[in-house]
């Protein structure tokens, strides 16, 4: 079960499998609480200010691969989610969602006087398409991304041409939606499977 899940896996938000093994389990980490000021050294701090923060750090004596395995009969039978009942001001749903990841670019632009647009911003985001007319917006963190794979989304205006991989992802899907309508999900497992054809 562990081999198979590694040699799929292309996604893996720790914190989130943290949070489920000790829930599982009911076993606590080590944990430290650290002090972090924002501010320099001498520097004054203003009195409504959020400069000084805490950082929890957790030591378990698991990897996050055999949380992973351990939670993962109670996470594979979670429901599968139909993006027809998304909806805005919806609690937020967890589920699986199949499709195909991708990369996309987003632009801002503006119309100028003399025919040209300017781009205000842009950005690179990666989705899961699963038609043409329900797909999922991912905010991702590149280093829950397996072997590199997260460098991917950057290489989409040099030398990736095409990027189209059939997965399954566990997704928080929240109530948001992009310009596109796309809605918006933070993905917590992305696994690699097996194409439909």
């Amino acid at each position: 079960m562990r081999a198979d899940l590694h040699k799929s896996l292309i996604y893996l938000d720790r914190e989130y499998i943290a949070d489920r093994f000790e829930v599982a389990t009911g076993q606590s980490p080590d944990t430290t609480i650290t002090k972090n000021q924002g501010k320099k050294a001498g520097a004054a701090i203003p009195v409504f200010s959020a400069e000084v923060s805490a950082q929890e750090t957790r030591s378990f004596k698991v990897s996050t691969l055999g949380m992973l395995a351990h939670t993962w009969h109670a996470l594979a039978v979670e429901p599968e989610l139909d993006s027809t009942k998304f909806a805005p001001k919806m609690i937020s749903k967890y589920g699986w969602f199949s499709g195909e990841l991708t990369v996309y670019q987003a632009k801002s632009s503006v119309h100028r006087s003399g025919g040209t647009n300017e781009v205000l911003a842009e950005s690179e985001h990666f989705q899961i398409r699963q038609s043409s007319t329900s797909s999922l917006s991912l905010i991702t963190t590149p280093e829950y991304f397996l072997s590199g794979l997260g460098t991917l989304v950057k290489l989409q205006k040099t030398v990736l041409k095409d990027m189209s991989i059939p997965v399954r992802a566990f997704v928080r899907v929240m109530a948001a939606q992009d310009h596109m309508k796309q809605w918006i999900a933070v993905p917590l497992v992305i696994l690699e499977r097996e194409s439909n054809g």
